[in-house]
């Protein structure tokens, strides 16, 4: 019996353990992913803008027809980071009631909350969305840049 017990206490420690590292390794994954994301965004996004304002002709001609694509993009690149920020947030919440008296201790075991889980899943989908549509700006700007450059089309 106490060997049964032995095992149990075992199992249970290799999960809170299992729960500790789910939880540093989504705050370390969401932390990359939204500086790179959001960081790829601006930089593209502002670039754009930058390098357009260098040349005369192009700050009368591209420019006003792409800048509002550009800002929109900078402004769904940073909603983007808020979302991943938030989902980290969150998750750092789910956590926070994960503790080692679950190892022995039946009722101790963590009940995640739906509504932080919800909530994680909404900043997930959000981030992704902002970031999609922030990269569809660019995607915007450029075909309304091409057509105000008045370019041949490929043969």
């Amino acid at each position: 019996m106490a060997e049964a017990t032995d095992k149990i206490f075992e199992a249970r420690k290799l999960r809170y353990e299992q729960l500790q590292q789910n939880m540093r390794s989504a705050n370390e994954l969401q932390g990359q992913y939204g500086r790179w994301l959001i960081a790829s965004l601006l930089l593209v996004h502002g670039g754009s803008i930058l390098l357009l304002a260098q040349s005369p002709n192009m700050i009368t001609t591209v420019l006003p027809a792409v800048y509002w694509w550009h800002v929109a993009g900078l402004v769904l690149a940073l909603m983007c980071g808020f979302a991943a920020w938030a989902n980290w947030n969150y998750h750092v919440v789910l956590y926070d009631n994960v503790s080692p008296a679950m190892i022995y201790d039946d009722n101790e075991w963590p009940k995640f909350d739906p509504k932080v889980q919800t909530k994680i899943g909404r900043t997930h989908w959000a981030s992704i969305s902002l970031g999609l549509l922030s990269g569809a700006c660019i995607l915007g700007a450029a075909i309304c840049g091409y057509a105000k450059m008045g370019l041949p089309s490929a043969p």
